[in-house]
């Protein structure tokens, strides 16, 4: 059964299509989680999870689940290069869930006019004479750092920087006679099994599980942003037309590319449609 199946003469049934997508994303989700070994926030719906699990264990390689600060390089960009797409997928599921959500147009407080010098006067304390006091008590650790999950597509660059190659080696200035030449290291290509740090890929996924498993509170995140948008573009402000950026959707597998074919694909391809539909619903 395709998602197009779910469109009829009387119009789409829109709880059809978000059970179906969760039921979708929530085994992809699950399955790129375990593959950076990180926590799942909430269980997802429809998820197998011996089976995936034992997928996932299977891509990562025999004794790579252990939960490190580091991943794989080859593991590292497995996970990165469906992440975008699950992330968009997941990002087009929130506003077919808040296409009928209205928050409350916010109050913007009036534009201040600055008309005091540009430059003030700020004191400077060398504190040649003081010393440094000792700490009373060990620093608390830091919490727990959580990501928020982006609502909005990033939008594409119109004025790219050009590609610089690197340089393969170092200047080496002598003098003839008077000092050798000193050697030079060997530069070494990427390995697959190179460290990575994997501290922010761990972090969006948290993010992305999360607001996969809460996609009504995701949809009024979305809803306040629409109202503060329609707000700033009443007092004159420009500002994006839409959370979704014009065009293909983005992370979506482009023609050529090195990517194999994966079924998040499909399921962006088909959350793409159903997102502007729904927008422009409500329009």
């Amino acid at each position: 059964m395709s998602s197009w199946d779910e469109v009829s003469d009387g119009g789409i049934d829109w709880d059809l299509v978000i059970e179906r997508n969760v039921r979708l994303l929530g085994p992809i989700v699950a399955t790129l989680c375990v593959m950076a070994r990180c926590a799942l926030s909430s269980p997802q719906r429809g998820e197998d999870g011996p089976t995936r699990q034992g997928e996932a264990e299977a891509l990562a390689g025999p004794g790579e689940g252990c939960l490190s600060p580091t991943l794989p390089r080859r593991i590292h960009r497995a996970v990165y290069r469906l992440l975008r797409a699950a992330e968009a997928a997941v990002r087009r599921m929130i506003v077919v869930v808040g296409r009928d959500m209205v928050a409350a147009e916010p109050v913007l407080p009036p534009l201040s006019q600055n008309s005091g010098p540009l430059v003030t006067h700020i004191p400077v304390r060398p504190g040649l004479g003081l010393a440094c006091a000792a700490p009373a008590e060990a620093p608390e650790p830091p919490p727990v750092r959580k990501l928020s999950f982006p609502l909005l597509d990033p939008l594409r660059d119109p004025d790219p920087p050009p590609f610089h190659s690197r340089t393969s080696g170092v200047p080496r200035i002598s003098f003839p006679g008077w000092m050798p030449l000193f050697p030079i290291a060997p530069k070494h290509e990427p390995l697959p099994n190179d460290p990575i740090d994997a501290g922010y890929l761990r972090l969006r996924l948290d993010a992305l599980s999360r607001a996969l498993s809460d996609l009504p509170r995701q949809a009024m995140r979305l809803a306040r942003w629409q109202a503060r948008h329609q707000a700033l573009r009443k007092a004159g402000h420009a500002g994006r037309l839409s959370p979704l950026r014009p065009g293909p959707a983005y992370g979506l597998r482009r023609p050529g590319s090195p990517r194999p074919e994966h079924e998040i694909d499909d399921i962006l391809r088909d959350l793409h449609y159903f997102a502007w539909e729904a927008r422009r619903d409500t329009s």
